[in-house]
């Protein structure tokens, strides 16, 4: 290699001569390249500045790094002095291959990131280092009669013009070039124009590479940003049912009260039965062997009037005919009236009929009342037993409305006064002990919606209404229909809301409540569900009066992104 140390810095040298008159082989036949927007320099002598301009002004915008890549190869292969073209760019702190292009294949290969120690060229890599290290260009005009020999070398071009794209003295990127058809390719004019665009060249691939680093930042902030509102969700999703938990837990109590009662009911009507059946298997059949023919008649007419009423009565109106009967029985002289009377509304007969009269007054009637009297409290216990099993049965229905999970992931038809029912019907054992409950309902139709998640608003607000009433006072739920939405409200006669803290009352974590008492979380979670159903929430409060309101569209479409994901 002669010369090539001494001519790295050949760029300007005025030695050599150029040949520019001879015609460049094929060159005439071919369609070159064109950016879009720009002409191809007219003339091969003299320096098209307009170009350079036109150039420069497309490639600045554009900013996406493959579509400049290629642009810029075409940039250069549009000139009639190259034949094929390398840009060379830095990545991650190597120096790789990420476009060429040629006039034969007349294709832009982008974005290869072919490291330059594996090229196949030797002279390549060694021109390509040697501008790597002085950031200066070289040119060789004549490269066979300037480059020794290398062995095992493909073909080697006439001529080649190696290029840095320096910006600020920050090398940007190498631009080589090769001519196989001529020496001295590279004249002086197309070296000063190369040397005019390289600025624009080396700007244009700088913001092309920042925009595509930000754009990776902006996916990686974006991903980061995903992920982060993915464990938002789920967080949030966990603080639900766990405010859902605290008001189970709340309830549990009261709910196990509940379904103990009519449990004890059951038991206890069990054993009365049983000891009634074994009383009247036992004594019924000699009875009826020594009673007369008119006795079975006033026992069947006695049991057929002791058939019990499918409402209980009070215990205040069990007083009140009991007294009334043993009054009338004590006027037509029969003995023991207020253990008659008393056996009598047990049976559920509250009125001294003549008949009922008329076997009081026989000397036997003491034996047909007993047996009658047992025959039916079977009866009785029997109803007992039902209705017991009834009220249970409500207490776990409405327990399955307030956390059954078929109903929390898809939108179903609900009607709105039965789902404020089976939460009312898990309070009752708060509400019982001096609430005055008042409901009132128009004739609404069903709405679309999440069931489960609007009864966690309902049991939201019955709640901080008992609380807010201390136990005592009134509980006014309304639902009325208006314009194709649902209003409900939740009126209670408790302390009131202070004027100054209405605004803050449905910010998380905010709670009037002491420490231990609540999350602060409830009404928070209640208006997320709402504005999830396209509703609203509001408040009116005064002390003595405190008014929730609800407004909730009836119409609703069923669509999967109309899914709660972050309840």
């Amino acid at each position: 290699m002669r010369r090539l140390n001494n001519d790295h810095n050949n760029f300007e040298s005025s030695g050599a001569t150029f040949r520019l008159s001879c015609p460049l082989p094929d060159r005439q036949t071919r369609e070159p390249f064109r950016l879009r927007g720009t002409s191809a320099p007219k003339s091969s002598t003299r320096l098209d500045l307009n170009w350079v301009l036109a150039t420069s002004g497309a490639l600045s915008q554009e900013l996406e790094l493959n579509n400049l890549l290629i642009q810029l190869i075409e940039v250069i292969l549009e000139t009639p002095v190259a034949s094929q073209a390398w840009l060379i760019l830095e990545k991650s702190d190597q120096w790789v291959i990420e476009a060429s292009g040629s006039l034969e294949s007349e294709t832009v290969d982008i974005l290869q990131s072919l490291p330059l120690e594996t090229v196949e060229s030797p002279l390549m890599r060694l021109i390509v280092n040697r501008v790597l290290h002085t950031q200066t260009s070289l040119l060789l005009n004549d490269v066979e009669n300037e480059v020794d020999l290398i062995p095992n070398s493909p073909v080697k071009p006439l001529s080649l013009l190696c290029l840095p794209l320096l910006l600020h003295g920050e090398l940007i990127a190498i631009l080589y070039l090769e001519n196989y058809f001529t020496s001295y390719a590279f004249t002086p004019e197309y070296r000063e124009l190369f040397n005019r665009l390289s600025p624009a060249m080396a700007i244009a691939l700088k913001n092309a590479r920042l925009y595509s680093s930000l754009n990776q930042k902006v996916a990686e902030k974006t991903q980061a940003l995903s992920e982060t509102v993915s464990e938002l969700k789920k967080t949030q999703k966990k603080l639900v049912q766990s405010e859902k938990m605290v008001a189970l837990g709340q309830l549990i109590a009261g709910i196990a009260h509940e379904v103990n009662t009519p449990l004890a009911a059951i038991y206890a009507s069990v054993l009365n039965l049983s000891h009634a059946f074994d009383r009247t298997l036992k004594q019924l059949p000699s009875l009826l062997g020594k009673w007369s023919g008119t006795q079975q008649e006033d026992l069947m007419a006695l049991l057929a009037a002791s058939r019990p009423s499918h409402i209980p009565l009070s215990f205040r109106e069990e007083r009140q005919f009991k007294r009334s009967l043993e009054e009338q029985l004590t006027r037509q002289g029969i003995e023991q009236a207020e253990t008659i009377a008393t056996m009598l509304v047990e049976m559920g007969i509250t009125e001294a009929t003549p008949g009922i009269l008329r076997l009081l007054q026989n000397q036997n009637h003491s034996e047909i009342l007993d047996t009658a009297y047992h025959l039916t409290l079977q009866q009785r216990n029997s109803e007992n037993i039902k209705l017991a099993v009834d009220k249970a049965s409500t207490i776990v229905s409405a327990l399955k409305r307030y956390v059954h999970p078929d109903r929390c992931d898809r939108m179903i038809s609900a009607q709105i006064a039965e789902e404020i029912d089976s939460v009312l019907i898990l309070y009752q054992h708060q509400l019982k002990q001096g609430i005055q409950v008042s409901t009132s309902y128009q004739d609404l139709p069903e709405i679309v919606c999440y069931p489960e998640q609007l009864n966690q608003v309902w049991a939201n607000l019955i709640h901080n209404a008992i609380q807010a009433m201390g136990r005592q006072g009134k509980l006014d739920i309304t639902a009325t229909g208006h314009q194709g939405l649902i209003r409900v409200q939740v009126t209670d006669s408790g302390c009131g809301i202070p004027a100054e803290i209405q605004d803050k009352i449905f910010e998380p974590f905010f709670t009037t409540k002491v420490a231990g008492v609540g999350t602060g979380l409830g009404l928070d979670i209640a208006r997320q569900i709402i504005q999830q159903h396209h509703g609203q929430i509001e408040v009116e409060s005064q002390p003595g009066r405190t008014t929730f309101t609800v407004w909730l569209p009836i119409q609703q479409a069923i669509t999967s992104s109309s899914k709660i994901s972050s309840i």
